[in-house]
């Protein structure tokens, strides 16, 4: 704590800003006063001179200006913003002159940024302020409690957070390091339109990525992070001159760059033991296992877990991803069609299965009558491995039937076909693709399935991996990322996306 900024320096701050508070209330009693006396000023300046004339018409500008020199404002606002402004000041000064900003990464700087941002109040006619608790969601009051357990948190969660970043740094500059497993030493990166018409290095993202990255192997590789200077802007220099795109090579410390005139760049990692590094942190930070690459010779994806995930791989839908996953599902039915067929195999605490049981109603015309009725409903089937869940889902009284069983011992002859499956099944060990095909068996011709799945299945190289991509490409199946983070309320910062794939 003492190494990011000693107590007595927050102590000594907080207390020029109480003054400062204290000043102000000062202040608006001396505007209070100047309003008074030149209120009193103009009354006899009125009783003096009644109106405006001919002779006094062309200076009219000029006495509204005159009269205009002091406007007392509202007491209370005015004190609000003072206090908001001096907080926010102050904030920023603690995060500029300490270790507190090369303690955030990306991510919470701008979380940081966004409680920083001005909101602007918003009063009703009798001048009270009505945006209170949108105000109220910015940076916390700084005092010296608060500034110093805000500097102690992030210290204490240095690593956590470096970790973040390296996650968010890297899977910016290549999709596969989504998951720690995709990428393999070695491997080319491809970066689009990296080089702009005159044949230099796009400022923005691009560059920002790929600056966050080499300071992340700095770091690694055990240099001081406060004297860092990026060897990018080498590449700069070398194109420096030139005022039409061409073919450049730049090697620095960490990278090979190999620039194209189309405007692409083919970047390659020097050092394998930086690269191995950052994959160990990936690691510790999605929470995920390594995908098992010990699969049949004949068939892959033949070869499945025969024993339940650790916990069973139990980790809820949270509400957003549930919604947006269950969407994809054609349920919506015509007036008179039968209500859909549904299987949820990982029902849990039917976060996704509740969705896809819901009854909904709207109109396909714009007279909103029963001729264009159409209606959201499915009969819902779940599977559930863990007997009190099971329960749970049966006590509801919405859904079809509730198996108590593990999904994979399970067979289609026991619950016939349906028109949907939506899934959230264990990944780890690979175990999402042992889910997702044995699910394949339970759809109908034409049906459609939506799995949330580890983003690993789209990078990883296990023969497992490979074989599931081939078979979603000859289903002309559809990859979608969800965003970093989705499932962190659930316990996990693992990646997921969710694959949508009808069975022709």
């Amino acid at each position: 704590m003492t190494a990011l900024m000693p107590r007595p320096t927050i102590e000594e701050l907080v207390r020029y800003r109480n003054t400062a508070l204290e000043l102000y209330e000062v202040a608006f009693g001396k505007i209070a006063e100047a309003d008074a006396a030149i209120k009193a000023a103009h009354e006899m300046a009125r009783r003096a001179s009644p109106g405006v004339n001919s002779y006094n018409v062309s200076h009219a500008d000029e006495v509204k200006a005159f009269y205009n020199a002091v406007r007392l404002p509202d007491r209370d606002q005015y004190l609000r913003v003072a206090r908001r402004l001096t907080a926010i000041n102050l904030w920023a000064y603690v995060i500029e002159r300490t270790e507190l900003e090369r303690l955030m990464d990306a991510e919470a700087k701008e979380q940081l940024r966004q409680q920083m941002a001005y909101v602007p109040e918003k009063v009703d006619s009798r001048g009270q302020l009505i945006n209170a608790e949108e105000i109220a969601k910015g940076l916390p009051e700084p005092t010296v409690e608060n500034i110093v357990a805000t500097i102690e948190q992030y210290a204490a969660n240095a690593s956590t957070i470096f970790k973040r970043g390296i996650a968010n740094a890297f899977s910016r500059l290549d999709r596969r390091f989504r998951s720690h497993d995709g990428f393999k030493v070695g491997s080319r990166i491809i970066l689009t339109h990296a080089f702009d018409d005159w044949g230099r290095l796009r400022w923005g993202r691009i560059r920002d990525t790929l600056v966050d990255v080499e300071r992340v192997f700095a770091v690694l590789d055990g240099k001081d992070d406060a004297t860092f200077t990026s060897a990018l802007y080498a590449l700069d220099a070398q194109r420096r001159g030139s005022f039409a795109p061409r073919q450049t090579t730049l090697e620095t410390e960490y990278f090979l760059i190999r620039g194209f005139k189309n405007g692409n760049a083919h970047l390659w990692f020097r050092r394998d033991d930086l690269v191995e590094k950052v994959n160990k942190l990936l690691a510790e930070w999605y929470g995920e296992a390594i995908g098992d690459a010990r699969t049949a010779e004949d068939d892959p994806l033949q070869d499945r877990k025969t024993t339940p995930a650790k916990r069973y791989g139990f980790f809820p839908t949270p509400a957003p991803v549930a919604e947006q996953v269950v969407d994809e599902l054609p349920l919506w039915r015509a007036a008179g069609e039968p209500p859909l067929r549904v299987l949820e195999p990982s029902a849990g605490t039917g976060n996704l299965a509740r969705l896809a049981a819901k009854v909904r109603v709207g109109y396909s015309n714009r007279w909103g009558d029963e001729r264009g009725r159409y209606t959201y409903r499915a009969i819902v089937d779940c599977v559930e491995i863990q007997p009190h869940l099971a329960e749970a889902l049966r006590a509801e009284g919405i859904y079809g039937r509730v198996f108590c069983q593990d999904f994979l011992t399970l067979s289609p002859a026991t619950t016939g076909l349906y028109d949907c499956i939506i899934m959230n099944p264990p990944f780890d060990r690979e175990r999402d693709i042992d889910h997702v095909t044995h699910a394949l068996d339970f759809l109908k011709p034409g049906g459609t399935l939506v799995a949330i799945m580890s983003a690993g299945t789209e990078f990883r190289e296990t023969r497992k991996a490979a074989a599931f991509r081939a078979l979603m490409q000859r289903m002309g199946a559809k990859w979608y990322d969800l965003p970093p983070g989705s499932f962190a309320e659930a316990g996990t910062n693992i990646n997921t996306l969710y694959v949508k794939v009808k069975k022709r």
